[in-house]
């Protein structure tokens, strides 16, 4: 039997360590995971052993080295990316040009979609990174009001032509799910959802909706989602690649 929260580490053939704590809980089976910040834990039943969880670890490495390569990338990229005029931001799956002006007449900062892009107007400016901050909040704002819209028509739209109802609809700031659909038929979708291709959104709001018809993923579920959207499971893989590029950054 293992100490809960015990720790181990490996190399990896290019000399990094990578370092892991061991967790026992009443569970059947051994499992090594990999979390979105990078830390690498590994579940075991309580009559396993340490040397059984290192083992699992060494028979994973690379698996474990490439999931933790992805996370650098995905950190580093989230570093470099800054909100300031002349930086790309994206709508509906495609590449806009942030521009920044300073109007100090104006009452507070304000945002809109100009020929040339996105424009964010603020009143003054200020030292970074409060002005950076502020620029992003001025832009989330935005996003979630064109959100808000565009998915209400949306769903209306999909609900008709599933013949289906739902009750009301919130716009959400969710740190990982698109979207969840409650057993009363509340809808919530992530507002980053304006940021993506517009067949992904679909996707979203036709998956929510099917939950009308089933609380689960059963077979019955996915049918219903396969008989909308025949290519689904494209879509959701789709889905899950932006999801990686996009939270952390918005």
């Amino acid at each position: 039997m293992i100490r809960n929260m015990e720790t181990g580490s490996i190399t990896f053939q290019d000399g990094s360590i990578c370092n892991y704590k061991m967790i026992a809980s009443k569970r059947r089976t051994m499992a090594v995971s990999v979390t979105k910040e990078g830390e690498v834990i590994v579940r075991l039943p309580y009559h396993v052993s340490a040397a059984a969880g290192h083992r699992l670890v060494v028979d994973n490495m690379d698996w474990i080295y490439k999931q933790l390569w992805k996370i650098h990338i995905k950190l580093g990229e989230k570093k470099e990316f800054h909100f300031v005029h002349g930086a790309s931001v994206l709508l509906f799956g495609t590449s806009v040009l942030l521009l920044v002006s300073e109007d100090p007449l104006k009452k507070k900062d304000a945002v809109r979609e100009t020929k040339e892009g996105i424009l964010v107007t603020v009143t003054s400016i200020s030292e970074e990174p409060e002005y950076e901050a502020r620029i992003r909040e001025a832009l989330k704002l935005w996003y979630r009001k064109r959100a808000k819209t565009y998915l209400e028509e949306k769903t209306a739209w999909w609900a008709s032509k599933m013949k289906v109802d739902y009750e009301r609809i919130a716009i959400r700031d969710q740190a990982t799910r698109w979207g969840s659909c409650s057993g009363k038929g509340n809808l919530n979708f992530n507002w980053r959802l304006v940021l993506l291709p517009e067949e992904l959104a679909d996707y979203v709001v036709v998956h929510e909706l099917a939950h009308r018809f089933h609380m689960n993923h059963s077979r019955q579920f996915w049918s219903v989602v396969a008989h909308e959207l025949p290519d689904y499971i494209e879509r959701r893989k789709a889905l899950s690649n932006w999801g990686e590029k996009l939270f952390g950054i918005y």
